[in-house]
């Protein structure tokens, strides 16, 4: 991908092109209330809810013991580490296996599992539209080890005079930011051509993980 330089005026080309697109980049992750109680709701119900039965003290309509106490860096469910949460390990095993989950159903479509360890990969949030602060930090640093990743992170990066555009962070050059529109469309930006907000997250996103 070859990356133009931006004109030194962002309110040229760059700006122009995309003034219409101002609106905020959608980073919104997955969520569990959202995303993943329904798959619960088809699947694990009956043992591990407390409508029907809380089968080992997990009831996944608790919220708030979901949050304290199976949520966590050390809980079932560990925030950006599906690799290393245990829901997710036994979800995965062969139904012969004695740990396999659900006990007394069918396994979970590859579908539905690729989507709680998205979530999980995502900082397990589990209502996006009332974050805790943990959370929220959660979720910012998914965000951000996504799109150094070069994951399908956009973001809106704004000018000093309001102006936006949604494009995708891909590096730091010097004191610039190379930028991907969703067109594949690449600039590479002076930092000082961006307000404070959006050449801060630049210099973040350009920190090694």
């Amino acid at each position: 991908m070859a990356f133009s330089a931006a004109p030194k005026s962002l309110s040229a080309i760059l700006w122009a092109a995309f003034a219409l697109a101002a609106a905020p980049a959608s980073v919104r992750g997955l969520d569990y209330i959202q995303d993943i109680l329904p798959i619960f709701k088809a699947n694990c119900w009956n043992c591990h809810s407390n409508e029907k039965e809380a089968k080992g003290g997990l009831a996944l309509d608790d919220f708030e013991a979901l949050a304290q106490g199976q949520i966590g860096p050390v809980g079932l469910v560990r925030p950006g580490e599906p690799d290393r949460s245990e829901l997710l390990a036994r979800l995965k095993l062969d139904d012969k296996e004695d740990d396999f989950m659900p006990r007394r159903g069918k396994a979970l479509r590859n579908s539905e599992i690729s989507k709680i360890e998205q979530w999980i990969a995502d900082g397990a949030v589990l209502d996006a539209e009332n974050l805790t602060e943990a959370e929220r930090n959660r979720a910012e640093e998914a965000m951000l080890a996504a799109a150094r990743a070069g994951g399908e992170v956009y973001f809106q990066w704004t000018n000093p005079e309001g102006k936006a555009i949604e494009a995708k962070f891909a590096g730091l050059d010097g004191d610039s930011v190379k930028l991907l529109t969703r067109e594949r469309r690449g600039y590479v930006v002076p930092l000082e051509k961006l307000d404070e907000k959006s050449a801060a997250l630049a210099r973040k996103l350009g920190e090694a993980p």
